[in-house]
This record gives structure tokens, C-alpha cells and sequence, in this order.
């Protein structure tokens, strides 16, 4: 096994088991106090947008998995990719710039029907957009796709989880601004309350604080 594909290896399947035993939880717990709260870094309350959402990053994380273990078979390590910087170039002077225009506000998303359920990829879709993006990118999209936000995770998986994405391609940023976009397009409403589910897969895998 290639030293880099081995390590990368590693922190798909640790996102396997995660989503797996998240998908798991989300069923007993979807009626549970606080539940709304753990719901809101999906963006929806719709237990079925949520599993869906989980699905497609267990389909996405399969993918990569098998992805990486052709590539092992031939014997070709994992290489960060090379970085390339933009070029600089003088603005035109008879060129004007417009304004910026604000972005269109988030729309709510857990409404009893989902939206995002109606277009929802195949997995065939899922593999075939595995096998054309960057290795670290695929790892960052499971990660939004399990609703995993930095400091979900205890410190050393997150520690290999943040290097597989930043060596190979993927971005940090990416995942913490959907988490943002994610939080504020929830309402809570009526579901709201203060009581913390606890933990929504064991302990070994998770901080002791638990999610927020």
C-alpha cells in the first residue's frame, strides 16, 4: 500500500464508520428533544433531507474508497498537487468596475418537503464526479455532506482529516462557511429547545463536549 494512499485510506473509512453510525442515530433520535439543534447543520429539520444528505457522502466516501485502492493496485502514490498562483495583470483603464450587488438572502430549507430531495444525484453521478475532482475536494464534500464541522471530531482524527483535505486539493473554508449558510437558512420555530440530544455517534470518534 503507498504510504500517502494508505493515510488517506484511513480517513475515508474512519467517515465511513461516522456516517454510518450518524445515519443510525439520526432515525432514534429524530423525535428527541434538542434534536433541532443537531438539525440545523444540515439546514433542514426534514429527517429525510438529512438522510439523504448523509447518503450521498456515504456514496461519495465508497467512491473515493474504491477510487484510491485502483490507484494503490497500480502502484501510484497520492502527490499534493502542484500550486498554482493567478496571475497578476493591470486593470484596463477605461474599464469599470460595477459595484458589488448582495448576495440573495438564504432560503429556508425544513419545510415538511424538502426541495433538495427532488434533485437528488444518482450514484452513478456521484462516482463519476468522484473520479474527475481533486482527492482533497472529495473528502471536503463528505464532510458537508455528514454535517461535520471543525471541532465535531476529537483532535487527532480532525488533525488527518484537515491535512488529507488541504494536501490533496480540498479546502477548509469551503466547509465552514456551508456550515454558516447552513445554520442561518434553519428556523428553528416551534421545534426549538435548550436540551442537548448528546452525542449523535460514540464518544471515540467525538470531543466529550459533544456537537453544539
Amino acid at each position: 500500500m503507498p504510504a500517502a494512499i494508505g493515510r488517506v485510506l484511513s480517513v475515508v473509512r474512519k467517515l465511513i464508520d461516522y456516517g454510518k453510525q450518524l445515519a443510525d442515530t439520526v432515525r432514534r433520535r429524530a423525535t428527541a428533544p434538542g434534536f433541532a439543534r443537531f438539525a440545523a447543520r444540515f439546514g433542514t429539520a426534514d429527517i429525510a433531507a438529512i438522510l439523504a444528505c448523509i447518503t450521498d457522502g456515504l456514496l461519495r466516501a465508497a467512491a473515493l474508497e474504491a477510487r484510491l485502492c485502483q490507484r494503490a493496485e497500480r502502484g501510484q502514490d497520492l502527490k499534493p498537487p502542484p500550486i498554482r498562483l493567478p496571475a497578476i495583470r493591470a486593470p484596463h483603464p477605461a474599464r469599470q468596475v460595477a459595484p458589488p450587488s448582495d448576495p440573495p438572502a438564504p432560503e429556508p430549507t425544513n419545510d415538511p418537503q424538502d426541495p433538495r430531495l427532488a434533485r437528488l444525484p444518482t450514484a452513478d453521478e456521484i462516482a463519476a464526479e468522484v473520479r474527475r475532482r481533486p482527492v482533497g475536494a472529495v473528502i471536503a464534500d463528505i464532510c458537508r455532506d455528514l454535517g461535520i464541522a471543525p471541532g465535531d471530531l476529537d483532535s487527532a482524527f480532525c488533525e488527518e482529516l484537515n491535512l488529507a483535505i488541504i494536501s490533496y486539493g480540498g479546502t477548509i473554508a469551503g466547509i465552514i462557511d456551508d456550515q454558516i449558510l447552513r445554520f442561518f437558512a434553519f428556523t428553528f420555530g416551534d421545534r426549538a429547545d435548550i436540551a442537548d440530544p448528546g452525542p449523535p455517534v460514540p464518544s471515540r470518534l467525538l470531543p466529550s463536549t459533544g456537537p453544539p
